[in-house]
């Protein structure tokens, strides 16, 4: 019934020799290799300014670059293999052999190396939590309320920012959150909170739920960073509690990181003052 369709005829129009197989396939795996470095690290002399989504180039490898690379390695190889039997194929070669090892060789080791390196040296994840980490730990109890936003406004400008971030979007979200914070005036607050509250990779003060606006005599003050404005994955949280004179009583950083895309768990990676007999970071209490 196929035959009747023409689909025989189909596939031995198809039917490509290999040494014409070779001949295109060779300069072809040069071609896409230089086609993945450059994609993979383009742009990066703005490190380590500017970082990398790890996330994005983790999935851009994973669904386009590394299916192309492996039919082209298997075709490769395959190719190489044929022509080695010169008894079978005698004659000139389509190619120089060491160009297609060599093209192999690249294709096996590229994306093992670049989504390794990416993690190692670039992770916009572990930087950001890094910065954090550092600024909260300059926090101390007995800070007031006013020193503690001043050091909020502060490491917002401080952040690492991701290469796929505009770069004065992302400025004006500082300033946002700056001019909220300084704000007194309970009518202009109420006005900007709409605006501030669909803010992402900056820390912006929330309520006790999420989606509402803070209370500013609240004896217990969240921050906020997201990486995307409606997801719960990849926060990082402040949590401040004052005492009845608006003084720090106790501050704790814990994330929900972006990498685990665990909904539930998190994880405390500071607390000041910092418990006794605690090692950082660990799961957050159920």
């Amino acid at each position: 019934m196929l035959e009747s369709l023409g689909v025989r005829d189909w596939s031995m129009r198809l039917t490509v020799p290999p040494y014409r197989l070779g001949e295109a396939l060779v300069p072809a795996a040069w071609g896409w290799a230089l086609l993945v470095v450059s994609v993979t690290f383009w742009k990066i002399w703005e490190i380590p300014a500017r970082l990398p989504d790890i996330n994005e180039v983790a999935t851009t490898h994973l669904f386009f670059f590394f299916p192309v690379s492996l039919a082209l390695f298997f075709l490769l190889s395959w190719i190489r293999q044929y022509y080695d039997d010169e008894q079978a194929h005698p004659g000139p070669r389509p190619f120089v052999r060491w160009r297609a090892t060599v093209g192999i060789w690249m294709l096996a080791l590229l994306h093992p190396v670049s989504c390794a390196l990416y993690p190692a040296v670039f992770n916009l994840d572990d930087r950001t939590v890094d910065e954090i980490s550092l600024a909260v730990g300059t926090m101390r109890v007995g800070m007031s309320r006013a020193e503690v936003e001043q050091r909020i406004i502060e490491l917002n400008a401080s952040l690492p920012v991701s290469m796929q971030t505009d770069r004065e979007q992302h400025r004006r979200r500082q300033e946002a959150v700056a001019r909220y914070l300084s704000e007194k005036d309970p009518v202009v607050r109420r006005r900007l909170w709409p605006d501030l509250s669909r803010a992402t990779l900056v820390f912006i003060p929330w309520g006790a739920k999420p989606g509402e606006e803070p209370e500013p005599t609240a004896r217990e003050q969240i921050f906020l960073r997201r990486t995307r404005a409606s997801s719960d994955i990849g926060v990082d949280k402040i949590r401040v509690r004052y005492t009845p004179a608006f003084t720090v009583d106790e501050i704790t950083y814990s994330s929900n990181r972006q990498l685990t895309m665990e909904r539930e768990p998190c994880t405390v990676h500071l607390k000041v003052p910092v418990p006794p007999a605690v090692s950082f970071p660990y799961p957050c209490p159920r």
